[in-house]
């Protein structure tokens, strides 16, 4: 048991109420259980609560046991003179505040059913923990809080493009490029695309915007990706690389950044590499057609375009292989519109107060069909079949932060299946 469940307990008054009293056997009344500080300081700040015939208001403390009090140097902490009672599953010694008040305690009476689910689901080895029940749950609960979990996800992702946004000293384009790049690398090297945008700014490609195999060779030149032998168009390619490297000053990575292994060729850093360059040819200001469009098709048709011929029989340089084509495919060009044009709408629209683009970011996002990965799949087995991308984004955030945390306590889910009586 942690001490998360006896928050929740506590939050959510799971309790036997007819028996609620101190160890030294006053009644205790709770009139209030204050506001959870997720902060430093005690667990629910502002409680009320009634201790035989006095009402007291204060704070609330919750631990396993009593004596991770002193373990935690409460003891010692003006912060926690505050508070008025001390919420424990057991007591293993009386505690005093820093002013010397020894603190009434309350063994939490856990009512009995959900004592029983939380262990129940606490020994279930799987990662969604309530899966068997899953069929068992009002499909509207479910449909409400995947609506919240999708919520939670944009702001999560919108947190972290408008720190982009400050740290390109609130310039779109570039805010746009560099998530953009990370993406457009696969999960793989997503650090190594984010480090290539980095240490070539967009500036500098949109002076050769006109000229596809200048942008190709300033993208390969600073990724460093050339090969041991290389044949007649990396030669090329390589010396221009060199020629405008200098120019600019630009530093080349170490290619030991860069993973080929256990991944399908289509998605080699090379080959996407060669995709964004001749993305970046074709739209001079990617930010401006973005925003104009309203619709998944444009979307995935601005995202399509086919890199130099060369990459039609190599996936890396210096290797021929038969010819293949290089476009990436239609789950491919969603992944990439869920992971880029998506969370940019809805940050662009929060930062900037334009709620239209919040809502396109929602339409979208509803329009493109349901992903396929390994954590939709398990969801299906348990009965709950996602319908559009806005349904697996809702599932991918219930896995990630949710199930695979053991975090069914603050579940919405979890907690139809903790209050659930036999």
């Amino acid at each position: 048991m942690t001490e998360a469940f006896l928050q929740y307990v506590w939050r959510h008054q799971l309790m036997c109420t007819d028996r609620l009293c101190t160890l030294s056997g006053e009644d205790i009344r709770v009139l209030s259980i204050g506001v959870f500080n997720s902060n430093a300081g005690p667990d629910f700040l502002n409680a009320k609560i009634q201790i035989g015939e006095t009402i007291w208001a204060g704070d609330v403390e919750i631990h396993l046991k009593s004596s991770d009090w002193d373990a935690h140097k409460h003891h010692l902490q003006q912060a926690y003179n505050s508070v008025i009672l001390h919420v424990v599953l057991y007591h293993d010694k009386e505690v005093f505040t820093e002013n010397g008040r020894m603190l009434p305690t309350l063994i939490t009476p856990i009512l009995p059913h959900v004592r029983e689910n939380y262990m129940r689901l606490s020994d279930i080895q799987n990662e969604v923990k309530c899966g068997k029940v899953l069929s068992e749950i009002d499909s509207s609960r479910i449909t409400l809080f995947m609506d919240r979990l999708v919520a939670e996800r944009f702001e999560r992702k919108a947190e972290q493009i408008v720190e982009i946004f400050r740290e390109t000293i609130s310039n779109w384009n570039e805010t746009w490029y560099r998530l953009f790049v990370r993406y457009f690398g696969c999960k793989v090297n997503g650090d190594a695309m984010d480090l290539l945008a980095k240490s070539l700014p967009l500036r500098i490609i949109q002076k050769h915007t006109d000229d596809s195999f200048q942008v190709e060779a300033l993208l390969f030149g600073v990724a460093n990706l050339w090969s041991s032998f290389p044949d007649e168009y990396e030669k090329q390619l390589h010396n221009e690389a060199d020629f405008l490297l200098k120019k600019y000053g630009l530093t080349p990575m170490s290619p030991t950044w860069w993973k080929f292994a256990r991944m399908r060729p289509y998605n080699f850093p090379t080959i996407r590499i060669a995709q964004m360059a001749r993305l970046f040819v074709s739209s001079t200001s990617m930010v401006n057609v973005v925003l104009e469009m309203k619709d998944l098709h444009q979307l995935q048709t601005l995202f399509s375009g086919s890199p130099n011929d060369y990459w039609q029989t190599h996936f890396v340089f210096g290797k021929q292989t038969n010819k293949h084509s290089v476009q990436l495919g239609e789950q491919a060009l969603n992944t990439l519109i869920i992971n880029t044009v998506i969370p940019f709408l809805f940050a662009y629209g929060k930062e900037r107060n334009e709620e239209c683009f919040c809502e396109q970011a929602y339409d979208l996002l509803m329009a493109i069909p349901p992903e396929k990965n390994h954590i939709i799949t398990e969801f299906k087995q348990y009965g709950v079949e996602a319908k559009s991308a806005y349904e697996t984004q809702a599932l991918v955030q219930l896995y990630s932060e949710y199930c695979s945390k053991g975090n069914c306590v603050r579940c919405a889910i979890g907690h139809v299946v903790l209050k659930k009586q036999a």
